[in-house]
């Protein structure tokens, strides 16, 4: 799947990192506002590089937890989920509900034909059904 641009819905759009870059980066860019996950990426660019998988605070903490502080030391790409779930841009918020308790993520890519258009954390997926779907994805 190729990467696309930041198109975001109201929300911060996405954001990259490049599959060589180390996992303390990550974290680093994951403590800004806004930020549930990184796509790693297999290129310079974002609208160029191939999607090698997406990786979440969630996903360092648990590599420090089985590996000690050596895990951010470690290129980003091996703990890319590359297993990642995704839906289509036009599932309804109830949906994408069910999809997260069906594949126990916390996140999905959200999906418009096979253009990546946004990361949806399944917090931010509560708050838009409970907002009655007036919350963009993010």
């Amino acid at each position: 799947m190729a990467a696309s641009q930041p198109t975001g819905q109201g929300g911060a759009g996405l954001q990259y990192i490049r599959m060589d870059r180390s996992v303390r980066e990550a974290l680093r860019q994951l403590r800004s506002p806004d930020v549930d996950a990184l796509v790693v990426i297999d290129g310079d660019r974002p609208t160029d590089g191939a999607i090698i998988g997406i990786i979440t605070e969630r996903d360092i903490f648990r590599a420090m937890a089985a590996r000690g502080l050596e895990a951010l030391d470690n290129l980003v790409w091996m703990l890319a989920k590359e297993d990642f779930v995704s839906v289509d841009v036009g599932m309804s918020g109830t949906d994408r509900l069910k999809q997260f308790c069906a594949h126990k993520t916390d996140h999905l890519a959200v999906t418009d034909g096979f253009v990546l258009t946004s990361v949806q954390s399944i917090w931010s997926c509560v708050d838009e059904v409970a907002g009655g779907g007036k919350t963009a994805h993010g």
